[in-house]
């Protein structure tokens, strides 16, 4: 049987609201996840959001649960193919992460009315369907939210935050979350940075599952060693031939013995 529990109410980066639920995805469910915004690093990588949460809730029993994933598409996009590509295939949960594909941030564009149109239609077949969502607002550039395209992107999501009142849809604050968080690396658009809010958004999405505080935690922990900082250092030729020969002669994927070298030099 499906279990449909209350989204606990515990922090300041979720919507103050009444009455909102989340979904706690059982053995054998599925979730989907309609986005229009980049966090900047790819969401199946290493560390990306979607990769964190389908592995963490492959913890839990529920294997695979990420079925549709629908990036970079315009909320237009969404609703034209909401009933064909989500709805048919019945998902558990929907995570909508409406951004910047319905907008140019650089020049802070107000609002169109079938940004919202189309939000609504796509809240509402939902709803229809008894199909549970998340909504999340979000930046232009999420790892470095003192850059000035972000101050375009107010207007966006204030609609989101309203038509998640208007509808009484769960939301993921994700905005006034990095307002309120301490990090443990600066959000300065670095790769380090990048890398975090990813885990920062997996670990707000789990919560929206109805995971557990303290399994979160543990969670958010563990993936703080998981290498996917990826950066080209300045090499030789010589200088990398001589590593891929340390790397066979170990044993080890050149690329892994370097990333072991790199721990080894810090701890």
């Amino acid at each position: 049987m499906n279990i449909i529990k209350k989204l606990t109410l515990t922090t300041l980066f979720l919507a103050a609201l009444n009455g909102l639920l989340a979904k706690e995805l059982q053995p054998g469910e599925k979730m989907a996840i309609l986005s229009g915004q980049s966090f900047e690093t790819w969401g199946w990588g290493p560390s990306g959001y979607i990769r964190l949460v389908v592995e963490e809730l492959g913890k839990t029993g529920v294997s695979g649960a990420v079925s549709i994933c629908l990036e970079n598409w315009k909320t237009s996009q969404m609703l034209a193919a909401l009933d064909s590509e989500v709805i048919a295939k019945k998902p558990a949960a929907v995570l909508i992460i409406p951004g910047t594909r319905d907008y140019n941030v650089f020049k802070g564009e107000q609002v169109e009315e079938s940004f919202k149109q189309n939000l609504s239609a796509v809240i509402e077949k939902l709803q229809t369907a008894q199909i549970s969502m998340v909504l999340v607002t979000s930046y232009a550039k999420n790892s470095k939210p003192s850059e000035r395209r972000n101050e375009n992107t107010l207007a966006h999501n204030n609609a989101i935050r309203e038509l998640a009142q208007t509808y009484q849809v769960a939301l993921i604050d994700f905005v006034e979350l990095l307002h309120s968080s301490d990090t443990v690396v600066p959000l300065d658009g670095s790769l380090a940075a990048r890398i975090l809010i990813n885990q920062m958004l997996a670990a707000e999405v789990l919560r929206a599952l109805d995971m557990s505080d303290e399994a979160i935690a543990a969670a958010k922990e563990s993936w703080l060693d998981i290498p996917g900082v990826q950066f080209p250092p300045s090499l030789s030729v010589n200088t990398y031939e001589r590593l891929k020969l340390a790397a066979k002669a170990s044993g080890m994927d050149p690329a892994d013995y370097i990333t072991e070298l790199l721990h080894n030099c810090v701890n």
